[in-house]
């Protein structure tokens, strides 16, 4: 027998299972990534500041570039390479100091 019941009541579980899951997504899910997308902008100024990253010559900048990777004071590598680069000529032994000093 075919009745309202057997009609509405599969339909008001889907309604309800779709209203569960989009306010899980903005009440939970958004609201996380907006703090991680927050946390990695804080992050990323020192990166930005950098200039003078497309001079190097590929052996330094691969050095550079792995010195980033190992260091934990990004900003402070970053603020020596730019004192290195603005130093005249290509300063291959400053940068390698920055390098030495803050990898590892």
């Amino acid at each position: 027998m075919l009745g309202a019941g057997t009609v509405i009541n599969p339909i008001i579980k889907i309604v309800t299972t779709v209203a569960i899951l989009a306010a899980a997504y903005f009440f939970i899910v958004k609201p996380i990534l907006d703090t991680t997308e927050s946390a990695f902008d804080s992050v990323s100024p020192a990166f930005e500041s950098f200039q003078g990253f497309e001079g190097l010559p590929g052996q330094i900048q691969d050095q550079v570039d792995q010195a980033f990777d190992q260091t934990n004071d990004s900003e402070r590598l970053a603020a020596c390479i730019q004192r290195a680069l603005r130093g005249g000529a290509p300063g291959h032994r400053r940068i390698n100091r920055c390098v030495d000093r803050f990898s590892g």
